[in-house]
């Protein structure tokens, strides 16, 4: 079982959103479950928020600012089978392009 842990602001931003909409998404796998975590400071985490932990370890986006479907999956590549990551691949992407086009129509 994975653990998927979303480090939020409060109230959540853009990122924020993004990662606890992927938790959502990622947590219909009866595999994996998610929480959301909303620190005061900065400072009260390892790890500053906006921030995605799979199993207490941060996944870290690739082009350095924010995170994809496929940053997310990378982080949970070593234990599913490959049609499961293949469907959630599809289900993260799915929540990618609904979120995109929620900002784009403000």
């Amino acid at each position: 079982m994975h653990r998927i842990t979303i480090l939020s602001k409060q109230p959540p931003g853009g990122r924020c959103t993004l990662y606890i909409r992927y938790a959502e998404a990622a947590s219909r796998d009866p595999a994996i479950s998610h929480e959301v975590e909303y620190p005061e400071t900065d400072e009260e985490s390892r790890h500053p928020p906006p921030a995605l932990l799979i199993d207490g370890q941060p996944v870290e986006p690739s082009d350095g600012v924010i995170l994809s479907p496929e940053d997310v999956i990378r982080g949970l590549n070593d234990s599913m089978a490959d049609e499961d990551l293949d469907n959630l691949l599809s289900a993260l992407e799915a929540v990618q392009e609904r979120l995109m086009e929620e900002w784009a129509n403000g």
